[in-house]
């Protein structure tokens, strides 16, 4: 009887109703998006790299190694020397390292040069290694791997012939055509930057700024440290022994030829989040403000509707209607347009992330999931409610004392 007296109600007033929910759905899409994009975001920071000790470049802050050297973020202050790389590559705690090279671009894509040590050593996630959905590593010089995002978003398939371009912006007027590159593997979408890059040999990076022709060699007939000693962009490393790692770190920052930094991916990343902490504290502190307005509007709905309600509510007095069934009446009207704006907000965030995800994954790399987190959707959902029910008692009690008044007069 309730319920049905709460969907007439509503229904009477059904244009400032529905502005009301549309509102509130408003203010649950901000709540829930953010909170969602912020848990989605950090996931993918942190998944992006695994099992990598320590990041080597020049001398500059942590954050800004690891935003360029993995994420393909900025650029590197300067390039590191082939003989420095040399030198920390010969240490005895050193178990594997991964040369990067960054400079050139194709169609926006980042282009970087390393070697065949990149698919055995670097891992994402929990440790996965980069496999490959199509061909294998490159084996000549000028072979090209790509990664998931660049082939589908490209329309690629192996043996095609793609020319790089100088530069990491998405127009450059300077193009590698005399160096056509051939597409010899395609590897599986990892949901990290590394979909969004093409792999070549680090010995091609020096080849194509070179105005000397070189043929399409095999990659062992042309070693590096010979004739080809480019100058790298970072190095990923790996250490035998997981307790020296810090005593590594400390040698290389304190390395004499050149200034150096090492950085541990974890502590950098820890870091990146104290930086944007006050950030994602004030889109958290607008997002409640906003939705405690949308609330207080409805508060005030409710109050502005009783002037039209006075006769209805004097007859459910005169009919019996005790104080409690007042109040229960405009508390579950507050209660079902909180509930039908937080559900519509929650379906908003759920069809904008639905349809916005190739845009994220084309322009950012980044995979968020449409579906939010239904415990932290459950939080904001009661805690929604439990505000509505709240507000709801000032025009209740206001309905209540003025009802029966009201009735008399009519």
């Amino acid at each position: 009887m309730l319920f049905k007296l709460v969907l007439a109600s509503l229904w009477s007033r059904r244009v400032m109703a529905t502005l009301t929910c549309t509102s509130i759905g408003i203010s649950m899409l901000v709540l829930i998006g953010v909170e969602h994009l912020r848990a989605e975001v950090k996931n993918n920071f942190e998944r992006t790299i695994s099992g990598v000790d320590l990041i080597v470049g020049s001398r500059t802050s942590g954050v800004n190694l690891l935003l360029f050297s993995v994420f393909k973020i900025g650029n590197p202050s300067t390039n590191i020397q082939w003989n420095s790389y040399q030198d920390v590559v010969n240490k005895s705690q050193v178990a594997w390292t991964v040369p990067l090279l960054m400079g050139d671009s194709h169609e926006g894509f980042s282009v970087i040069g390393t070697t065949n040590d990149y698919f055995e050593y670097f891992k994402y996630a929990d440790k996965q290694k980069v496999s490959f959905t199509q061909g294998a590593p490159f084996k000549r010089l000028y072979e090209v791997v790509l990664g998931a995002d660049v082939a589908k978003n490209l329309g690629y398939n192996l043996h095609q012939s793609i020319v790089m371009s100088h530069g990491t912006g998405k127009v450059s007027f300077t193009h590698h055509d005399d160096h056509p590159f051939k597409v010899v593997g395609i590897l599986n979408s990892t949901g990290t930057p590394a979909d969004q890059s093409l792999y070549i040999p680090l010995q091609s990076t020096d080849i194509i700024h070179q105005a000397e022709h070189v043929d399409d060699e095999l990659l062992a007939s042309v070693p590096l440290g010979k004739k080809y000693q480019p100058r790298l962009s970072a190095f990923l490393l790996g250490s035998k022994n997981k307790i020296s790692v810090l005593s590594l770190q400390r040698d290389i920052n304190q390395y004499a030829q050149e200034p150096l930094s090492a950085i541990l991916p974890v502590l950098a990343l820890r870091e990146l989040w104290k930086i944007v902490g006050a950030v994602e504290i004030s889109l958290k502190v607008i997002s409640w403000l906003i939705l405690a307005t949308a609330l207080i509007c409805m508060t005030t709905m409710l109050l502005a509707s009783m002037k039209e309600r006075e006769r209805e509510l004097a007859v459910l007095r005169a009919l019996g209607a005790k104080a409690h069934i007042i109040i229960l009446l405009i508390g579950a009207e507050a209660l079902l347009l909180t509930l039908l704006g937080a559900l519509a907000g929650y379906l908003l965030v759920t069809i904008t992330l639905i349809f916005g995800q190739p845009l994220l994954e084309k322009h950012f790399a980044l995979y968020i999931s449409p579906y939010a987190n239904l415990f932290a959707v459950g939080q904001f959902f009661l805690i929604a409610a439990i505000a509505a029910i709240l507000l709801s008692l000032i025009p209740a009690i206001v309905a209540y004392k003025k009802s029966l008044l009201s009735g008399l007069k009519h």
